[in-house]
């Protein structure tokens, strides 16, 4: 290569969509393309579906000096916590701990604690990982936490959702106030998150989605509700209205049909199965030069520029190289770069070229498109 090559590139209609996956762009190929479909739960979530945040106050023992410097909070909640543990070896009338008789205690802390479940919700006797955070300690680091109860984040409730206690692994050394303690919360009652809503003047069950914070516009929100009106596996067999209705950019309403009301699983696997057009995907290019990978939109074009990058010459506008077919493009003087950078593949151009030459023709400002770098 040597020699100076002027490529002339051309958009070519009919392309053939290949598909793409976080697989692919891990394993596969240095070239490849965007998904134009997805399926529908890529792009939105169940609305009842979110998750469930639980909160308690704990103890933490074994600490080695590092416990809180103000006592008496944490005197206070270890006096009550003895106490209701039925141990009556106090100095009080009966038998009860006093504030005085735990003066020596240092290596104690007073800490949140805290649980995420997920939208899926959680079964009564599983158990899921949560958080600690110290409110005086200097550190967490070798305490354990001593059995604490979790309510739900209204503070009306108060109902003991869940259990925790545990050893605190400190996340960071930097930060030792705060640590999880894996699977330290055991769930004391099912957390199952409704997502039917039923009209109580009729027979009618809906449900609602909410497209994803990165999809959020107008025309997808009426994609989805076009594609699932348009699915035949997802509409009702009666004459009733259409299936889903986008009632904004960020809301799509489903009337669950009635053949579907008593399988509501089954019909929620069918319309999270919708084939739905990618329309964001297609004007990025994705670059990881540690791997070597290059995924192109297929919908990336650039425009009229010349770039010279290690004796190879790129002049998209170009009509001297007659090797090429010429056919119209969508946008006057523009051609896609998958056309490019196939042509430079088959020229066996190496990787980490064209991306170089990627990057010059963005740096020109004539690549329509969106570059993204992974690491």
């Amino acid at each position: 290569m040597s020699r100076l090559t002027s490529l002339s590139i051309v958009l070519l209609a009919g392309l053939l969509l290949q598909a793409f996956s976080a697989e692919v762009l891990a394993q596969g190929s240095a070239q490849q393309t965007f998904t134009t479909y997805k399926s529908l739960d890529s792009f939105v979530r169940v609305k009842g579906q979110e998750g469930n945040d639980l909160q308690g106050i704990g103890l933490v023992v074994g600490l080695k000096g590092t416990g809180d410097t103000n006592l008496t909070p944490t005197h206070k909640a270890l006096a009550l916590l003895i106490n209701n543990s039925g141990n009556n070896s106090g100095t009080g009338p009966k038998g009860e701990f006093l504030l005085e008789d735990l003066e020596s205690v240092k290596n104690v802390a007073l800490v949140a604690v805290s649980a995420r479940v997920g939208g899926q919700g959680a079964a009564e006797g599983s158990y899921i990982d949560c958080e600690v955070n110290a409110f005086g300690a200097k550190s967490l680091e070798g305490g354990s936490l001593m059995i604490s109860t979790l309510q739900g984040p209204h503070p009306g409730d108060k109902t003991v959702w869940a259990y925790a206690r545990g050893k605190i692994e400190v996340g960071s050394l930097a930060v030792p106030t705060s640590g999880t303690i894996k699977a330290g919360c055991r769930i004391q009652k099912g957390i199952r998150n409704s997502f039917i809503t039923e009209d109580k003047n009729s027979d009618e069950k809906k449900m609602y989605l909410i497209v994803k914070e990165a999809h959020k516009n107008w025309q997808l929100a009426n994609e989805i509700a076009t594609s699932i009106n348009n699915e035949p596996s997802a509409q009702s067999t009666s004459a009733e209205s259409q299936t889903a209705r986008a009632i904004d950019q960020t809301t799509i309403e489903i009337t669950i049909p009635k053949q579907y009301h008593e399988h509501l699983v089954e019909y929620v696997a069918i319309l999270m199965s919708t084939t739905i057009y990618d329309n964001q995907a297609n004007n990025k290019v994705v670059i990881n030069r540690r791997k070597g990978l290059i995924v192109i939109g297929s919908e990336v074009e650039i425009g009229p520029c010349i770039v010279s990058h290690k004796g190879i010459i790129i002049d998209p506008s170009s009509e001297v190289d007659t090797r090429f077919m010429k056919v119209a493009t969508r946008q006057e003087f523009t051609t896609q770069l998958k056309e490019l950078t196939e042509a430079l593949d088959a020229m066996r151009v190496p990787t980490e070229d064209v991306i170089d030459i990627i990057e010059a023709i963005n740096e020109q400002g004539k690549l329509y498109g969106e570059i993204k770098y992974i690491y």
